[in-house]
Order: structure tokens, then C-alpha cells, then sequence
């Protein structure tokens, strides 16, 4: 597999686009440095801390990128960036699925141009035709583990860590590049009162709950920290197993994903619902990161990691969010199981609200995993947000 062919200048309008790849360091600083151009003016926008985006694309440092052919491309004019895209091959994802399909991600363009959308994909077309792929799917940043999703609805609310944000001009010109819906993934924000108590249907299975002597919850265990990251993943692994475009965790990366959280999570951070003393639930919610880095512009130094480190770990965030979540699936639909799970979501609730969190977003979740979305509906909570993942044959 050559991962290094070239990629042919793409001529859109009267105006030429060309799209080449990224390969100097000015050039990388240019392809992190375009979301903070193209999105900075808007107030909805927060800015990600700029060195985790730059690990995030670095293979040294991102264990998954470095299992995967890709290539991260920048759309010029003249002598100004315009536009950027990632296309990748992801090898687990077509160990899983044997669909022949490559992905993109990281799609952002200075403004809205129809044009600079047209050549990036058609240039992350070509890519992947060049090896063997016969569909695009995306957005990805870098797998469905991770951000992913068009926002195509909540355009006025912030992103929360780990989010994805836009413009309303992505969708459409996307779709007349070809491009249509493949899935949608829905954003719940749970906002909580100066008191927390949950909703009556939710209490009612609490009650049930709490009868039963044979189910409980508990918090993180911080001495066997490991053991308990690999724990609940295995949870989230079988849960979803039968979701659309499921990947499981690949060691390397729950090596990662445990030492890069390890920071952020302390033992009322994560609850595990135990059947018959057999862990089958769990939820884990995180402070959010852009709320604490927000006005910072993603940087930290000189001295905005004083002011983030207060903000994170002393004042607290108001936001947090609950990027993972799930129950083994021999317990889906089951009495004890929908007990056991609304007990343990309203755990994490009432732990968060006593450390002053008062807005939990629980995402992203697919629209067609009613299991999850009867959970969250228990809570009273509304949608806020839907991200929709395009796919288009090669």
C-alpha cells in the first residue's frame, strides 16, 4: 500500500483550489492553527487546547494514528490556507466490518466556500480509490472511538470536551459533492437545579434498585486504576458490539485513553453497577476541558495553565460530560438491568451536582440505540445537539 502517492491539484470555479499534502512543520502549524481562523469570531466556538490537538495528529504520541495509513491535506489559495481534511485507512475498523471503506475527518474551511469543500473531498476521494477503498465515510478524528460527526443541529450552544463544532454550510455542500446521510448521533444536556433529585419514573426504578440486595454501585477503585479503565471498556466493548460502526479498543489505545484521563478522573468520576456482584454497568463523566481553557485560546503558556489548572481543579466546571457509558448486553431489557443502570446514571448525577456541575451533556449517542436513549429519557432530558456522519461510494 503506497501511502505516499501524490496528490494531483484539484481546480474548482474560476478561482484555482489546490490541495497538497501536509509535509513541512509551517505546513502542520497551518492545518492546526485553520479551526482557530475559521471559527474564533464565533461565540458559540471554544478553542481546544492547541498541544493535545497537536499530539492528537502526531503518530509518535497518538498509538492508533500510527496503525493507520493516512494523510493530512491543506486546501490553498494562492499563498493562504483555506481548508483542511484528514484521509485515513483504518485497519480495525476493516478488520470489523470488511466494507473496503477509508474515512476522512478534520474537515474545516476558512469560510463558507463550496468550492474548497469540493476539492478537499475530492482529493481524499482520490486517495483512498488509489488504494482499494470503495466508499467514504466521515467525519472521523480519527475513529468513531473518538470525535467524530457533522454537527448538522446546535449550531448556538457550545461544544463540550471532546466535541466537535461547524457551520451550517458543511452539510449542504457536502451533499452536493454527493454525499448523503449515513447515521445521525444525538447530544442530551442534562440541567440540573440548585437541588438534584431525579425524575419520578427514574425514582420509581431507584426504589426497585435499592430493594434488591443483590445490586449495588460503586465508585472507581483509584488504587487498581488500570484494571478498572480496562474494566469498564470491556463493558463498553460488549455493549456495543452490535452498534453501527462499533471498533473496539485496541490495547495500545485503552493504554493511551488510561494514562491521558487519568488527570481528569477521581472516584466519583466513574460508577459501576454490579448484578449479583458481576460488574454490568457503568458511567463515566469528565469535567469539561473547554470550559476550563475557555478564553485561553488554547494555549497554556506562558501562564493560562495557572488559570486552567484553578478552574479544573479547584473553582471546578459548571459543564461536564458523560462520554462513556454502557451495560453488558445480557442485561439489556432486562428488570434488574434497566434498575441497576438508572441507579447508576443518577449516582453519577448526584455526585457531579455536589461538586457544583450543574449542565451534564450526555454524548454522542446513536439514533438507533434506544437502550441508551430510554435511559437518558428517564432523566427528563432534552436533545440539544445532532451530528450526522456522511458516506459516499467511491
Amino acid at each position: 500500500m503506497n501511502i505516499h502517492a501524490p496528490i494531483q491539484n484539484i481546480h474548482v470555479g474560476n478561482e484555482p483550489v489546490t490541495v497538497r499534502r501536509v509535509e513541512s512543520a509551517a505546513d502542520r502549524r497551518a492545518f492546526l492553527d485553520l479551526p482557530f481562523r475559521a471559527y474564533g469570531h464565533l461565540p458559540a466556538w471554544r478553542a481546544p487546547l492547541r498541544f493535545e490537538r497537536a499530539a492528537q495528529i502526531d503518530p509518535r504520541r497518538n498509538p492508533a494514528l500510527a496503525q493507520m495509513p493516512h494523510e493530512l491535506l491543506l486546501a490553498w489559495r494562492g499563498a493562504q490556507a483555506v481548508g483542511r481534511i484528514a484521509v485515513f485507512i483504518n485497519p480495525a475498523h476493516l478488520a470489523r466490518h470488511n466494507d473496503q471503506t477509508g474515512h476522512f475527518g478534520f474537515l474545516d474551511t476558512l469560510q463558507e466556500d463550496g468550492e474548497t469543500i469540493a476539492a478537499l473531498m475530492k482529493a481524499a476521494e482520490a486517495w483512498l480509490r488509489q488504494r482499494g477503498m470503495l466508499r467514504i465515510a466521515g467525519p472521523f478524528n480519527f475513529s468513531v472511538n473518538e470525535e467524530c460527526g457533522l454537527l448538522v443541529d446546535g449550531f448556538d450552544t457550545p461544544p463540550v470536551m471532546m466535541m466537535l463544532h461547524g457551520r451550517p454550510d458543511y452539510a449542504p455542500a457536502l451533499e452536493q459533492a454527493g454525499y448523503s446521510k449515513a447515521m445521525d448521533m444525538f447530544a442530551y444536556m442534562i440541567r440540573m437545579d440548585e437541588t438534584f433529585e431525579p425524575p419520578p419514573i427514574a425514582s420509581r426504578l431507584i426504589e426497585g434498585f435499592e430493594r434488591d440486595p443483590r445490586l449495588r454501585i460503586r465508585s472507581l477503585d483509584s488504587r487498581n486504576y488500570e484494571n478498572e479503565i480496562n474494566q469498564i471498556l470491556d463493558i463498553f466493548d460488549d455493549a456495543w458490539s452490535d452498534n453501527w460502526g462499533f471498533v473496539p479498543f485496541g490495547k495500545a489505545e485503552i493504554t493511551h485513553m488510561a494514562k491521558e484521563l487519568k488527570p481528569l478522573i477521581s472516584p466519583d468520576n466513574l460508577w459501576i453497577g454490579l448484578i449479583d456482584e458481576e460488574p454490568a454497568c457503568f458511567a463515566l463523566v469528565l469535567p469539561d476541558i473547554f470550559e476550563a481553557a475557555e478564553g485561553l485560546n488554547g494555549r497554556l503558556l506562558p501562564f493560562g495553565w495557572v488559570q486552567f489548572l484553578h478552574r479544573l481543579k479547584i473553582a471546578g466546571t459548571k459543564t461536564a460530560r458523560i462520554p462513556l457509558a454502557g451495560m453488558r448486553r445480557k442485561f439489556h431489557k432486562t428488570r434488574r438491568g434497566v434498575q441497576t443502570m438508572a441507579a447508576t446514571c443518577s449516582m453519577t448525577l448526584a455526585a457531579q451536582h455536589a461538586r457544583g456541575v450543574r449542565n451534564i451533556e450526555a454524548s454522542w449517542i446513536l439514533e438507533t440505540n434506544t437502550n441508551l436513549i430510554n435511559i437518558i429519557s428517564l432523566f427528563d432530558t432534552p436533545r440539544y445537539k445532532t451530528y450526522r456522519i456522511y458516506g459516499k461510494p467511491l
